[in-house]
């Protein structure tokens, strides 16, 4: 009866251990998943946050609602180590999209001159197969 349960214990912890394994293979984007965006600051849209983030302080110094904007090392951490995006495309409008391929999402930057940033866009849906522009014009940025 030990040698059974002992047997049936190490199953389990097998199968457990296919299973977080196989995990982030579950979670990589599907070409099919409709692409969605969400603005930065509710109430604002995307060409117009674009717009104001040249001006806006880092996320530090804010008073109130506002994108998040920090250094450049900051938001390229941010987007890599808490939802695995790489950059992808920064040919639209004074943009960065970076985007993961195991996570599905997608953000836009707004690069700044004082070696800053402000995320003014994020989404799911992302695919490398479809067209950088389809995230573009999604978040309004025709």
């Amino acid at each position: 009866m030990a040698r059974i349960a002992n047997r049936i214990a190490r199953l389990t912890m097998a199968g457990s251990l296919a299973l977080l394994t196989a995990a982030p293979a579950l979670a990589v984007s599907r070409s099919d998943q409709p692409v969605q965006s969400w603005s930065a600051m509710q109430g604002i849209d995307v060409p117009e946050l674009l717009d104001q983030a040249q001006d806006m302080p880092t996320s530090d110094m804010a008073l109130g609602d506002q994108p998040y904007c920090a250094d450049n090392p900051e938001i390229r951490q941010t987007l890599q180590h808490d939802f695995a995006e790489q950059p992808v495309d920064s040919s639209h409008a004074g943009t960065q999209l970076w985007a993961s391929d195991q996570m599905g999402t997608w953000t836009l930057v707004a690069p700044r001159a004082d070696q800053t940033s402000c995320i003014i866009a994020s989404g799911i849906g992302y695919h490398p197969e479809k067209d950088v522009e389809v995230y573009y014009q999604t978040a309004g940025l025709n």
